[in-house]
């Protein structure tokens, strides 16, 4: 399925996952002033949806995001997705303090059940492989800060970047 989707340009990263879900796509879309929930629900019906295989799909559409633009490292990396549950009138703030956090690249306001995506990237190690490392920083950092009510996290198993 990695082969089948990653040719599309839109795609910028696409995560083998456990879950409800099998695959992550993070699809990357050209700034425009009318509505870009347009363009990205084109191309998850008429491209994405259209291989084989596909049972279903989830689109989430950010509010508002953060990301954080930082060198490329020079040792291997992996990603981390936490879900979180927040008060969302305290919103802003808690996307404030994530951006803080340095292994955060970027922090999304979502609508609907969840309030907010943060995605993660931690250095590969032995000493603390990255999903006890992702896990240490949820459990000691993320649901620490005030107004975090709940978290869901996933750890890629294979992931391909452009």
């Amino acid at each position: 399925m990695f082969d089948q989707i990653q040719p599309f340009p839109e795609v910028r990263e696409i995560h083998l996952i456990t879950g409800e879900f099998d695959l992550l796509a993070v699809l990357e879309l050209p700034e425009t002033e009318i509505d870009p929930r347009r363009n990205v629900v084109e191309v998850v019906v008429e491209k994405i949806r259209k291989l084989g295989g596909i049972v279903d799909t989830r689109t989430i559409i950010p509010i508002e995001s953060r990301m954080r633009d930082a060198p490329p490292s020079n040792r291997p990396t992996i990603r981390g997705f936490v879900f979180i549950q927040c008060d969302v009138v305290r919103a802003k703030e808690i996307m404030a303090k994530l951006a803080e956090l340095p292994e955060v690249h970027g922090v999304h306001r979502l609508f609907g059940k969840t309030d907010m995506l943060a995605e993660l990237e931690v250095e590969k190690s032995f000493v603390l492989p990255p999903p006890q490392h992702i896990s240490n920083l949820v459990e000691t950092k993320i649901s620490k800060i005030p107004g975090v009510h709940d978290t869901n996290t996933t750890v890629p198993l294979e992931s391909k970047i452009k």
